[in-house]
C-alpha cells in the first residue's frame, strides 16, 4: 500500500464536513450591508445573486424556485433577527453562502414575530446533506451569542461583517 493510500484511508469519512469555515465561504463579494432588498422575495432574489454571481438569468431563476420551494414549506426565519433561506441543488458544484443585514423587513415571518435583521443564504449541492446541515447550526449558534449577534448588527460594512464571522468562529 502505498504512502498516500495509507494517508487518504485515515481520513475520517467525513473529512470534507471538517473545513466547513464561514468566514472561508463568505467573501465581501458575497456579503452585503445592507441589503437594499425590502420584501421578503426580492430578498431572496438578492441573496441568490450575491451567491451564484455572473450566472445567466435562467439559472439564478432556477436557484431562486429551489430556495422559494423550501421557503414555502416552512419559513426560515428562525426568530431572534435570523432569517436562513437554503436549499440544495445540482445548479451549484459546491456549497455556496450569502449574508447581510435586512433593513425595514415586514413581510418574512419569525415563529417569535421580531424582524429579521441578518440573513444568510446556504446553497448546497443535493448530495451535502451533512455539510448543508452542519452550516445551518453554526450560523444558528453564532447568532445565538448575543455579543455576536449584536455585533453583526453594528457592522456598517461587508468587511466588519466577516471579522465578526471569524472572531465567533475563533471563539
Amino acid at each position: 500500500m502505498s504512502i498516500e493510500l495509507i494517508f487518504i484511508s485515515l481520513l475520517p469519512a467525513s473529512f470534507s464536513e471538517l473545513h466547513l469555515v464561514l468566514s472561508e465561504l463568505l467573501s465581501t463579494e458575497r456579503v452585503r450591508v445592507p441589503l437594499v432588498s425590502h420584501s421578503k422575495a426580492d430578498l431572496l432574489r438578492e441573496l441568490v445573486q450575491l451567491a451564484v454571481g455572473e450566472r445567466d438569468d435562467a439559472t439564478v431563476s432556477s436557484i431562486l424556485a429551489t430556495v422559494e420551494a423550501r421557503e414555502s414549506q416552512v419559513s426560515t426565519a428562525m426568530g431572534g433577527g435570523l432569517a436562513v433561506p437554503h436549499g440544495r441543488t445540482d445548479l451549484v458544484s459546491g456549497i455556496r453562502l450569502a449574508a447581510g443585514l435586512v433593513q425595514q423587513m415586514h413581510d418574512y415571518a419569525a415563529p417569535d414575530n421580531a424582524p429579521v435583521r441578518v440573513a444568510f443564504l446556504v446553497l448546497t449541492p443535493p448530495d451535502a446533506s451533512g455539510q448543508h446541515v452542519k452550516l445551518l447550526s453554526r450560523i444558528a449558534r453564532i447568532m445565538h451569542a448575543p455579543e455576536f449577534r449584536d455585533a453583526l448588527l453594528a457592522s456598517t460594512t461587508a468587511e466588519e461583517f466577516l471579522a465578526v464571522i471569524r472572531r465567533a468562529e475563533a471563539a
